[in-house]
């Protein structure tokens, strides 16, 4: 016959089993959701930059948590759990091309009707002519990326009171990819760690349709094209 002490003993065991495995199923969530929204992490890993111990211990510090073990089978199961589609990416990534546009201009506008009427107006003026531009309406503004051309025609159609911000001797890479990209999750994450991994600071990001629009420095061009070109199948 089981003795009630060992009735006991036995359901603090389970309890303290169950316990602790629901405790390394969070931090295994929580390290797997990092990972997932941070790639270069997992590149950093990949690349022999940083190796499993380290990384473990810099997730430790952003989650909050001293469970080294946990965190550390997290990072090793997260291959298995999370597919790369590197593959699926390299793939799409060859058979795209780029387009490289320099001297250009960012001006972020108030967003307000009156700026939104104004802006189309000059976009069709710009397109018609030949000129180089672009508009993004976010929820804060406006932003206007036109080349260096018609930048000082713009810009004095605008009172400074309506000027979020303004930035000059911008580059924009276009990187234009296949239609399957629109279902290939992390595509533009993937091309974003690559971009940072080579020291590209990207100022602003925009995705259209079938093409991903990088806005950076100038200074930054030359290695962004580089590094873009050796992997798509136009060198």
């Amino acid at each position: 016959m089981t003795s009630v002490r060992g009735v006991e003993g036995c359901w603090g065991a389970n309890f303290l089993r169950k316990k602790i495995c629901s405790s390394m199923e969070r931090i295994s969530k929580r390290v797997s959701e990092y990972l997932s929204s941070n790639p270069c992490a997992m590149e950093s890993l990949k690349s022999g930059i940083v190796n499993y111990s380290s990384l473990a211990r810099y997730l430790m510090k952003q989650l909050k948590t001293q469970n080294f073990s946990a965190v550390l089978a997290a990072i090793k199961r997260y291959p298995e759990r999370n597919p790369s589609l590197e593959s699926a990416y390299k793939s799409a990534l060859n058979e795209s091309r780029i387009e490289a546009f320099y001297s250009m201009t960012n001006l972020t506008l108030r967003n307000s009707a009156a700026n939104f009427v104004k802006v189309s107006k000059i976009y069709g003026e710009i397109f018609g002519t030949g000129g180089k531009i672009r508009v993004v309406q976010g929820s804060q503004g406006i932003v206007v990326v036109i080349d260096k051309k018609n930048t000082p025609d713009v810009k004095k159609q605008f009172p400074p009171e309506e000027v979020l911000s303004f930035r000059e001797n911008l580059g924009e890479l276009v990187v234009i990819s296949p239609l399957i990209i629109e279902k290939l999750r992390g595509y533009v994450a993937y091309i974003s760690t690559i971009l940072a991994i080579n020291g590209v600071n990207v100022y602003q990001i925009a995705a259209f349709y079938n093409d991903v629009t990088y806005i950076m420095d100038e200074k930054y061009m030359s290695s962004a094209v580089n590094v873009i070109t050796k992997l798509t199948s136009v060198n």
